[in-house]
């Protein structure tokens, strides 16, 4: 007889359900680690604001808002700050600056980087009195990368920005632009010690009415430099930190500026600083093309005009060739109209494939030469 085998019958595994909740238990616990984390990390915020604001109180820089909050749970800190005021008491002279709103953010994850966006206006004016001046714009955002005691680069936009004077003898538009940007780095030194800062400066299509005819027609510009002298980047206010700058001898080395008003191209480069009154001293090489459109703007023409017949003006003309070719052509009112010959400012060159001339702009204790011709007479910075 055959014996009949029999089949193995499988066997039933025992389910462990705990490795299906392991994953969930997990998510779970990283996620009130992290609340944990992210409300005690905020009520240091807090903590280390009050003090920064008490510190700041005693040494007479008081910043205020009517209301503040902490938030951005999760992955972010974020400040908001509604009406806030800053009076700088120890400022020369004190003053109040005022805004609408204010928000700072920090990333968890690039704490380093603090982005800012405010709601104008920014209102300006002194201590305990009605604002002077007003800064308003469509939009304003700021970037301090660094720790804001020690901060390494620092980059400031403005759409549309508009600044009006409230004073009631000269109020109305002082100027104004399509968008303007700033952008500083330390680039030796340190924020404590002899910082030496690359700057770059761009404004499009600005216009400032109170230049008279020059500040009539929008203006577009990019200049880039490097600023030395200073011994800190501690708050001081615009004042103070210029006498620092000219005490110590600093200087700005404008690398690379190009400025272009309509057909009027410039572009130049040269060193500035400040003379022991506070006002401009130093030279840029300019090459300019179009020059003879940019003269009457400056109302040289006139002057000329004005201040000499047309007799003086034909016996000077020969002496003046002699001693910059061109140049009496602007007393003999050259170009048919009346205008101004390029000659008339300098050596003919070429700038973006144009006919141009080379100019040196001088500033001398704050009066303002372009060529041989006094164009401005400028006012003590402090």
């Amino acid at each position: 007889m055959r014996s009949v085998g029999h089949e193995a019958l499988p066997v039933r595994r025992k389910r462990r359900p705990w490795l299906v909740a392991l994953p969930l238990a997990l998510v779970v616990v990283l996620g009130l680690a992290w609340t944990a984390f992210w409300f005690q990390a905020a009520s240091v915020t807090r903590t280390v604001l009050a003090g920064w604001q008490e510190n700041e109180a005693a040494l007479g820089r008081t910043y205020k808002c009517a209301e503040q909050d902490v938030g951005g749970f999760p992955f972010r800190f974020e400040l908001r700050c509604t009406d806030p005021i800053a009076e700088l008491r120890s400022a020369t002279p004190p003053a109040t600056l005022a805004a609408r709103a204010a928000v700072v953010v920090a990333q968890i994850w690039q704490p380093t980087l603090i982005i800012a966006e405010a709601t104008g206006p920014l209102q300006i004016g002194d201590v305990g009195a009605a604002p002077v001046l007003s800064v308003n714009w469509s939009l304003a955002q700021a970037s301090l990368r660094g720790l804001p005691t020690d901060p390494e680069r620092l980059s400031v936009v403005l759409d549309r920005p508009m600044a009006t004077s409230l004073d009631g003898s000269t109020a109305g538009l002082l100027g104004q632009a399509g968008r303007a940007e700033f952008h500083a780095r330390i680039a030796a030194g340190s924020a404590r010690q002899n910082p030496v800062l690359d700057l770059a400066l761009s404004l499009d299509e600005a216009i400032a009415p109170a230049l008279g005819r020059f500040g009539a027609v929008p203006v577009d510009l990019d200049a880039v430099g490097v600023l030395r002298g200073l011994p800190s980047l501690r708050p001081r206010s615009l004042k103070e930190t210029l006498r620092a700058l000219q005490a110590a001898g600093g200087r700005l080395e404008v690398t690379r500026a190009r400025l272009q008003q309509g057909d009027v191209i410039a572009t130049g480069t040269g060193t500035l600083g400040l003379s022991p009154r506070g006002a401009l001293d130093g030279e840029l090489q300019l090459v300019v093309v179009n020059a003879d459109k940019l003269l009457p703007l400056l109302g040289i023409d006139q002057l000329v005009n004005q201040l000499l017949p047309q007799a003086t003006r034909e016996r000077l003309a020969p002496g003046l060739d002699r001693l910059l070719p061109g140049l009496g052509n602007v007393l003999r009112g050259g170009g048919g109209g009346g205008g101004v010959a390029a000659d008339a400012l300098g050596p003919a060159t070429e700038l973006e494939g144009k006919r141009a001339v080379r100019v040196p702009l001088r500033f001398a204790d704050g009066a303002v030469m372009l060529g041989p011709f006094k164009v401005g007479q400028l006012a003590p910075l402090y």
